[in-house]
């Protein structure tokens, strides 16, 4: 008996060190005030006198330093008793707390970033969102912090919610009890990992590839639908997952998508990725306008399923919310995912082979605008100070990198292995749950495919030679031109805007206009309603355009219809001419050669997925 009872006194204790060990946060949905919250935090233990609880200055994915902790205030650490132990805030992020083993609850209000009054606004989809009976976006950096030494703890989020709110989130591990929402997870990664957005649900789900699919959409206006966004995500999934061999490497995935009225916040719109679900704040518009973005970012922050959920470095790994240490790879992190989200719709049949050379001449053209001479590994490195300026370079040149690996490992390879085989290698070397080396990654790559990738990388990637895209587009049967002069008809030179009270596109400056445009006649402002009989639809535009000089010839009579302000009125106006040829400066011009010979046809079509 005595015995008995010494196992169950061990067992006890064992649960309350287990329960002393978690974080336990605990939120009121219903209690929101000039949109702030309060959060309280029944604290695990704590086994020193002092200890600093962190909020994030910084976020994997965002690369810019926010300083969520400029958000919260009437910080409090009490103890058993419900008295105030001494604190002193250190910095923006950081409290001290005295006496720290005396420590039970926390408690501090929450500021929502959206509208916040600073100098520089969150992007928002790394922000949060508090309205009242509406919406709540909890991107959980921006509400939840660590202990020093604690990020490994276990985390329990408690949230109250009213009756008719539903919390959209990809995370799995959620207990539901009357209007309370229970998350738990492993750490603090994990809980950063997976924003949870709560309202009215409008949610539709799938199955893809062995995994749950969901998608939801907050739109204040309902322009448009989860069942609609659903149909274009669907189809991009699909091929994604065909690419990575069939199945998806997470058992549940969200699509978060918050559609805007108005002006955005901090001037921008997009999505930040999550290693099983993605953020989206984009503007409210028609399902049908959204599809072409929604299908092109939505297939970009989708891959990173792969990386860095899979294979990521100790600096992702184990990230250092407070001082971070960034990783020399952004050209995988980012720079491969891009180029995934481009050439699954070529390999997948999306687009044709001769569309793709367009997707790769626009990111030659985007490269172009950043340093050529700045080694890859360095702007990693320096991207939050010293290169910030050069980021936007990892979804250009990034991309670039991409596609001459993949090339690269098909010539060696007769074909056979690619990238995103050279991708799936790497993640059961590592997976979720082993980091690499930062400084290894390179001779790891090598060793998994030759000497010859291993140069390519010193001396383009840590280098600063620049890219050999004439040498590398050559192995498939790709002729590379820089700075050529080339025939083709135009609409006329003119530049492009949108007006969205009209929802058309009009003519925005005329300093370029050729010969064609002065013969039709169009004056600033004209809003494009026809070309041809064929209507301009915004989100179709360029497929429109390209088409219009796809099957224009020399001296085909063209009619334009457009709206023209007179004397204070909108009236429609037909503008007639007859298409030339214009010459046109280009930087870049890459075609495919008619005369590739047999191995280099091999290579382009494992390259480009043709039969």
């Amino acid at each position: 008996m005595k015995n008995i009872l010494c196992v169950l006194a061990v067992i006890v204790a064992l649960n309350i060190n287990a329960q002393n060990d978690k974080y336990q946060f605990y939120l009121d949905l219903n209690k929101i005030s000039n949109d702030l919250i309060q959060i309280t935090l029944t604290t695990p233990e704590i086994k020193t006198d002092k200890i600093i609880y962190n909020i994030p200055k910084i976020v994997p994915g965002t690369y810019h330093i926010y300083d969520f902790g400029q958000y919260v205030m009437d910080f409090e650490a009490l103890d058993k008793d419900g008295r105030s132990l001494s604190v002193n805030q250190l910095d923006k992020n950081r409290w001290e707390i005295e006496n720290a083993k005396n420590m039970t609850k926390i408690s501090y209000w929450v500021e929502d970033t959206w509208d916040a009054n600073v100098d520089e606004l969150v992007f928002e989809p790394g922000g949060t969102n508090i309205e009242k009976d509406e919406n709540v976006v909890l991107n959980n950096h921006g509400f939840f912090g660590y202990f020093d030494g604690m990020k490994h703890n276990k985390y329990e989020i408690n949230v109250t919610r009213p009756e008719n709110f539903y919390g959209s989130t990809g995370l799995t591990t959620i207990k539901t009890t009357g209007n309370i929402d229970q998350f738990t997870t492993d750490n603090y990664m994990d809980l950063v990992d997976a924003p949870i957005m709560y309202n009215v649900p409008d949610t539709t789900s799938f199955v893809i590839g062995g995994a749950e699919i969901l998608i939801s959409v907050y739109s204040k206006n309902k322009s448009a639908t989860a069942l609609e966004i659903a149909e274009d995500i669907k189809e991009i999934l699909e091929l994604q997952k065909e690419y990575l061999g069939g199945t998806l490497p997470v058992d549940k995935y969200a699509f978060i998508i918050y559609l805007y009225a108005g002006a955005s916040g901090s001037g921008g719109s997009g999505a930040l990725e999550h290693s099983y679900s993605s953020f989206y704040y984009l503007p409210e518009m028609s399902a049908e306008r959204l599809s072409g973005f929604i299908v092109r970012v939505a297939a970009h922050e989708f891959f990173h399923i792969v990386t860095p959920l899979n294979i990521h470095s100790k600096e992702i790994g184990d990230f250092d919310y407070i001082n971070p240490k960034m990783s020399k790879h952004l050209w995988m992190y980012e720079g491969v995912t891009e180029y995934f989200a481009g050439h699954v719709q070529v390999y997948g049949g999306m687009q044709t082979p001769q569309e793709y050379l367009e997707v790769i001449e626009s990111k030659l053209t985007g490269a172009n605008y950043f340093k050529d001479d700045l080694s890859f590994t360095e702007l990693s490195l320096g991207c939050l100070d010293e290169h910030e300026n050069q980021y936007g370079n990892v979804y250009q040149k990034g991309a670039l990198i991409g596609m001459c690996l993949d090339i690269l490992l098909r010539d060696y390879s007769d074909g056979k292995v690619g990238v995103k085989d050279m991708m799936l290698m790497l993640s059961e070397e590592y997976g979720k749950y082993k980091s690499f080396d930062d400084d290894k990654l390179f001779d790891k790559i090598a060793k998994l495919s030759s000497s010859e990738i291993r140069t390519f990388f010193t001396n383009h990637v840590e280098g600063t030679t620049e890219l050999p895209l004439k040498e590398v587009l050559n192995k498939v049967g790709i002729t590379f031109k820089k700075d050529v002069t080339i025939k083709e008809i135009t609409l006329g030179g003119i530049s492009l805007s949108y007006n969205p009270e009209t929802k058309r596109l009009f003519v925005a400056d005329v300093s370029n206009i050729n010969e064609f445009g002065k013969s039709l006649g169009y004056k600033t402002n004209d809003e494009l309603i026809s070309v041809n009989v064929v209507k301009i639809e915004v989100d179709k535009a360029q497929e429109q355009m390209d088409e219009f000089k796809k099957n224009t010839k020399p001296g085909d009579k063209v009619e334009v219809i457009v709206a023209r302000k007179e004397k204070g009125k909108m009236k429609t106006k037909k503008l007639k001419g007859k298409a030339i040829l214009v010459e046109k400066a280009k930087k870049y011009l890459i075609e495919f050669n008619d005369n590739a010979t047999k191995e280099q046809l091999l290579i382009r079509n494992a390259w480009l997925g043709q039969k």
